[in-house]
């Protein structure tokens, strides 16, 4: 009787961890929560890229009309090469031409004088050749008058050359002034868009040369912040999507704006390659974000990007 009860009591025991175990084998997957954010370092840059501005030219800077850190107008003058040279040749071809031009004027009146001469010439010679038909005129006399009135048609003609080979000279020379307003033109930098100087080491009577930037410029636009976000999360990246712009490592506020830019392929890290501390072989997205307003922030200063990833409205 009492092993009877026992087996019962182990048959009892037995179903119960049974059943315990079918219902530890299948627990509930846990639930997996999107990202509603990423977190992603960057650096201030304006829309248009910043510009290296160089010289056409090497020579002696003899004027610097501007520093690092001043707002220019488009085709203001930033720096001046010397240009005596080209300033002596300009006044030797304004000098050539100013000859020319007075040579012009006397040839112009030596055929105005010959074309009187030659209306003369003409009018005598009709009455030579009437009076001659008459009988009252020889031959000779006929003939002479005749060759007078042609000779002074060569002589128009002559001089009509001379004008067009004068006027063709000075065609030329004015083409040479061209070329040498546009020699001075080049030793003078000027702005090429509204925007601000960035850098410039240069000193007036130093040298420049076509080799190596005079400077960075960088044009006026609206500040952006070009980033790099790991690959884990740049299928969830849209255009459109808001942004904060915030100190690294910190909780503040510097600016809000939104994706612009993403980069059509996966690369390797390069905006920060030289942090120590970046060595993971991950590939990276590029994304700009446009900022709204205009924010205080330092061209290439690096700050933190918070960008959210909720469906934009």
């Amino acid at each position: 009787m009492k092993s009877s009860i026992t087996a019962l009591v182990l048959l009892f025991l037995l179903t119960c961890c049974n059943n315990k175990q079918d219902k530890t084998i299948n627990p509930v997957p846990p639930k997996i929560t999107e990202p509603v954010r990423v977190i992603a370092i960057g650096r201030v840059e304006p829309e248009v890229k910043i510009t290296e501005i160089g010289s056409e030219v090497n020579g002696v800077i003899r004027k610097i009309y501007t520093h690092a850190g001043d707002t220019v107008r488009k085709g203001e003058l930033l720096v001046e090469f010397a240009h005596d040279f080209e300033d002596a040749k300009l006044q030797q071809t304004t000098s050539k031409i100013a000859a020319q031009q007075a040579e012009i004027q006397n040839i112009q009146a030596q055929i105005n004088s010959a074309t009187i001469k030659a209306e003369n010439l003409r009018v005598q010679n009709d009455r030579i050749q009437k009076t001659f038909t008459e009988g009252a005129e020889t031959g000779q006399n006929a003939d002479n008058a005749k060759a007078s009135y042609l000779q002074s048609l060569k002589e128009i003609e002559r001089l009509q050359a001379a004008l067009r080979s004068a006027q063709s000279k000075v065609n030329e020379m004015g083409a040479d002034t061209k070329v040498a307003l546009v020699d001075i033109e080049r030793r003078k930098v000027k702005a090429p868009a509204d925007g601000v100087i960035l850098t410039m080491d240069l000193t007036e009577g130093g040298s420049g040369t076509t080799e190596k930037p005079l400077f960075e410029f960088a044009p006026n636009s609206p500040l952006t912040v070009l980033c790099e976000v790991d690959e884990m999360w740049v299928n969830k990246l849209k255009l459109g999507q808001k942004a904060i712009i915030r100190t690294q490592g910190m909780d503040d506020n510097l600016a809000k704006g939104e994706v612009v830019f993403l980069g059509s392929y996966l690369k390797k890290k390069s905006l920060f390659s030289d942090d120590s501390g970046n060595m993971e072989d991950r590939r990276v997205r590029e994304v700009r974000v446009r900022l709204g307003g205009k924010p205080d922030l330092l061209i290439n200063s690096r700050v933190e990007v918070v960008i959210d990833l909720q469906p934009t409205k």
